[in-house]
């Protein structure tokens, strides 16, 4: 494997365990702690699985149009948008289940821990929480889109965040149980498994880190505008990328580990796997690169 990718980078170097070219780009992956499978969807509606190794264990080649991916921690139930508009479910066989189609464009996706829920977000500031079976429990609205969604691990509540002006919490029946005004743009939310640290990717306002009340606990300020951010499920690690092509690996005092300038082939999805040893990282080329820390 080359590392020639990351020969502008400092700090402590991770290695690569793995390091794949999809020719035709990569639209979204996501990342099954329990499981420990990586669920990637190319620009060509192709959807690959691997294990933590990097090794293929199936793929299926029926999701054109993919745009977003959402798949449970026990790798066991998945959902992915395709279009503007359409949402199909999957299981661990990445073959169809169920689908529908919303009347506005679909702007958020997640998928519980265990496979139970779904929530769903459109333009139209309405946000949908649907059973794994198809039954929709709960309904509601906010004042924006919720473009960022996420199911909490130990409790059953889903975390949503507008692009700008709007951050709440909602029990899976949709009723609120807090929600918060944010005062400056978002272009990615993360949480940790307990939910006791939510993190926004802030722009020029750094790396929010709020509570799990929402309530503003400081900021992680780096090298550059960040416009991603993912923190690992249960140790204190997080990452970031910049809108200047930076990958930063950060502990959660804000103390660098490792940077690297990407600016020849820029990132476009970040993962940090659940305990904090391996980051997940795409680039704009449709590499695909594991790196693992000691």
């Amino acid at each position: 494997m080359s590392d020639g990718l990351l020969q502008n980078s400092h700090g402590n170097r991770p290695r690569i365990v793995q390091d794949d070219i999809f020719p035709e780009g990569i639209a979204a992956i996501d990342f099954a702690a329990e499981a420990g499978t990586l669920l990637v969807g190319t620009n060509a509606g192709h959807l690959t699985l691997l294990n933590s190794s990097g090794e293929l264990i199936r793929t299926a080649r029926n999701y054109s149009g993919l745009r977003k991916l959402a798949w449970s921690g026990t790798g066991q139930f998945g959902a992915a948008v395709q279009g503007d508009n359409s949402l199909v479910c999957f299981g661990n066989d990445l073959k169809p289940v169920w689908d529908v189609q919303f009347t506005g464009n679909i702007v958020g996706l997640a998928v519980s821990p265990y496979g139970s829920h779904l929530a769903v977000s459109s333009d139209s500031s309405r946000t949908h929480i649907v059973t794994t079976e198809r039954k929709e429990v709960a309904r509601f609205e906010s004042p924006r889109p919720l473009d960022f969604l996420h199911f909490l691990h130990e409790k059953p509540q889903l975390l949503g965040a507008a692009e700008f002006g709007h951050l709440c919490c909602h029990e899976l029946d949709g009723n609120e149980v807090w929600e918060e005004r944010i005062m400056n743009n978002v272009g990615g939310m993360s949480v940790s498994g307990c939910g006791r640290r939510i993190l926004l990717a802030a722009f020029n306002h750094g790396i929010q880190v709020l509570n799990s009340y929402g309530k503003q606990r400081g900021a992680f300020m780096i090298d550059g505008i960040p416009g991603s951010v993912s923190a690992a499920t249960i140790k204190n690690r997080l990452a970031a990328t910049t809108l200047e092509s930076r990958v930063y690996w950060l502990n959660f005092e804000g103390e660098l580990i490792w940077a690297a300038d990407l600016s020849q082939d820029p990132p476009q999805h970040i993962l940090a796997g659940p305990l904090a040893d391996r980051l997940f990282l795409t680039t704009q080329s449709g590499r695909l690169l594991q790196l693992a820390w000691a």
